[in-house]
């Protein structure tokens, strides 16, 4: 049980801790109606259980990243279920 923590401190290590993509807006649906969709974006978090919240912000990195790279500067998320597992975190991208 002693290696529990090393193990945690090693995929904390592991993982970026800058997850902002400042080139990408995150906002809610009612909000790009004046936007060009460039599509969808998905990806699956790297790590589940007490690290699960790492794992999400990283995904979401991800996903912005994904979509300035596709030429989009806004991001709108699928909502994700509160209090369950996230097996996948999909968004659309648009150009605003």
């Amino acid at each position: 049980m002693k290696l529990a923590p090393l193990l945690i401190a090693g995929l904390t290590a592991c993982t970026p801790t800058v997850f902002d993509v400042p080139e990408v807006a995150e906002r809610s649906a009612n909000d790009i109606s004046n936007c060009e969709d460039l599509g969808r974006v998905r990806g699956i978090p790297a790590v589940f259980g007490a690290l699960k919240e790492i794992g999400l912000k990283d995904v979401r990195r991800a996903a912005k990243e994904k979509a300035r790279d596709v030429g989009g500067n806004t991001i709108v998320f699928e909502p994700t279920p509160e209090g369950e597992v996230v097996l996948e975190v999909a968004a659309q991208v648009y150009s605003c």
